[in-house]
């Protein structure tokens, strides 16, 4: 019996339950779906109300511009929102008038803090 230099192959004869446990991998990850439609027109908005949705959070930036995509994020374990989240717009010139004319402005109580979105760090 040769040997073999694949991992896989070292799985194929272990038992679980009795049976061969077959491990298969993928050639390449397949690429993350974005949680929502986005530009690279992108305002982070901070200091939300635990009320304020996605939803909520598109209406207050439409008056100002083209809304391609917003959402609040949330806390995976809670399901409770973390008080921020992101707007994106079509065009840079609406990105810019949102920045200024929503910045400070109340909704639900509580004045958002608005700045253009950081790019990932690498």
């Amino acid at each position: 019996m040769g040997e073999s230099n694949s991992i896989t192959t070292n799985f194929h004869v272990q038992l679980y339950g009795g049976r061969p446990l077959r491990v298969n991998f993928s050639d390449k990850p397949k690429p993350k779906e974005p949680l929502y439609p986005e530009t690279e027109y992108k305002l982070f908005v901070g200091n939300l109300s635990w009320s304020v949705t996605s939803e909520s959070l598109t209406e207050a930036f439409n008056a100002y511009g083209d809304v391609v995509g917003a959402r609040v994020l949330y806390d995976g374990e809670t399901g409770r929102s973390r008080g921020y989240g992101f707007v994106c717009f079509n065009s840079k010139e609406e990105m810019e008038v949102a920045l200024t004319s929503v910045n400070g402005m109340e909704i639900d109580g509580r004045a958002m803090r608005v700045s253009l979105a950081q790019g990932k760090k690498t």
